[in-house]
């Protein structure tokens, strides 16, 4: 059950990064949650849920996501995956430890 617990949070945690990374995209671009919402066909709620990591992408939502952005999928990879790489790590060095 521990290790289900761990995932589910890391999931959540990686949820949250994503999230992020949009948000700050979206801003980086000038446009509100509205404004963002309409270029990808979705309501403004809901661009707050993936904004605040409470409803999981697919990657199609992704590559609509960073179409509408003009993000590019390495751009995400190196900001997301490398951190949350490093995260993990760190927290494995800690349960050896």
């Amino acid at each position: 059950m521990h290790v289900k617990q761990n995932k589910i949070k890391q999931s959540t945690q990686l949820n949250k990064m994503i999230g992020q990374f949009i948000r700050e995209s979206r801003l980086a671009k000038s446009l509100s949650g509205a404004e963002f919402g309409k270029l990808i066909n979705v309501s403004q709620q809901q661009v707050s849920r993936y904004e605040n990591g409470v409803t999981s992408l697919s990657i199609e939502a992704l590559d609509n996501i960073f179409s509408a952005l003009g993000i590019n999928w390495s751009d995400f990879y190196q900001k997301i995956f490398h951190v949350h790489d490093d995260d993990f790590i760190v927290n494995s060095k800690k349960r050896v430890s």
